[in-house]
């Protein structure tokens, strides 16, 4: 067979391009730092950096939701705050009222600061975060407290009775309900679905209910009169101020209404301290899941990221062998025809 100028030129520059492709090749590998730029190059690699991508992703979702729930749990631990500190000032103000040497004109002065306080309470339980009520349990749109004929009602549901502002029954556990409405958020704790029915150990509830701290119904205590007193916070207060504005006003007939205020005002301290674990143990999800997003970075780098030494060195090593196919070129390209001829 003979070998003709032509052919040597031909075979010579298909393989200087390939020298040439793979050299640039190498080049942007060095570059960038990338094993591979498509799947088919690594589809091993390819398929388990895709894996790895999708679970850093959701990573970063769990850090957005943590935060937000955050923030919310945040607002609501505040809003509880401010209301427990208004429940002390009403300790401080009942026990001066009760005291024997009290007339009614000091007793009306105790009353109207109570009314105050209560005006406080009531404005800490309609408080916003963003565009939903912190204390609203899953409210968005409705403002969940109104004062209706001195009666205070949670999303138009009497607090005490469970009757609307009709006087006509809702429902026969609402108050209930109310007061246990959850809404949850994936935070990275292993999401699962029993049927239809979410595992709710495997999400976190954000929701913050006002009677579910507050209080709500009738507890089996009594007045002076045998009528049941209210498990309401807020229902307690006003029941203290009547009781002070009495030209009769006694101490027996005030009295079942503080010992209830009492025991309702250490469940909203409990009601507290439960938040403030809550906000604890987001911070403790936020600092694993941000150790997760570490690890996953680090197994990303493994099969993503190639030795930057290694890779120079490969692009050095193809340069060189471009650099030689070249100089071959010059001897193999200055044959001419007169040449084969001879």
């Amino acid at each position: 067979m003979r070998i003709t100028t032509s052919m040597m030129t031909s075979r010579y520059m298909r393989n200087l391009n390939k020298s040439a492709n793979q050299m640039n090749y190498l080049n942007e590998r060095a570059a960038t730092q990338m094993k591979f730029f498509k799947g088919s190059e690594d589809p091993v690699s390819a398929i388990k950096a895709y894996k790895l991508r999708r679970e850093y992703r959701k990573t970063e979702q769990y850090d957005t939701n943590i935060s937000d729930a955050n923030s919310f749990l945040t607002a609501a631990e505040t809003n509880m705050m401010e209301i427990g500190e208004s429940i002390k000032s009403v300790n401080e103000l009942y026990i001066r009222g009760i005291t024997g040497t009290m007339g009614k004109e000091e007793r009306e002065a105790i009353a109207k600061e109570l009314d105050n306080l209560q005006s406080s309470i009531l404005a800490s339980l309609n408080g916003k975060f963003e565009d939903r009520y912190v204390l609203g349990g899953t409210s968005r749109d409705e403002l969940p407290f109104t004062v209706h004929n001195n009666q205070l009602y949670y999303k138009g549901v009497n607090v005490n009775t469970g009757l609307d502002k009709d006087n006509q029954p809702v429902g026969a556990n609402i108050l209930e309900e109310l007061a246990n409405e959850k809404s949850f958020v994936d935070l990275g704790l292993g999401l699962t679905f029993n049927g239809n029915k979410l595992a709710e150990d495997t999400a976190f509830n954000v929701s913050t209910s006002g009677i579910g701290f507050l209080g709500y119904g009738y507890g089996s205590e009594t007045d002076s009169a045998g009528d049941p007193i209210a498990n309401n916070i807020y229902t307690l207060i006003g029941n203290i101020k009547d009781e002070l504005r009495k030209d009769d006003f006694s101490y027996e007939n005030i009295s079942p209404y503080l010992s209830k205020f009492e025991k309702q005002k250490n469940e909203v301290l409990v009601a507290v301290t439960d938040i403030g674990a809550k906000t604890n143990y987001l911070e403790f999800l936020q600092y694993r899941n941000e150790d997760n997003q570490i690890n996953l970075n680090k197994k990303i780098l493994e099969v993503e990221k190639v030795d930057p030494a290694e890779a120079i060195v490969d692009f050095k090593m193809q340069e060189y062998a471009y650099n030689a196919a070249l100089a071959m070129g010059n001897k193999i390209l200055q044959n001419s025809f007169i040449d084969f001829m001879k």
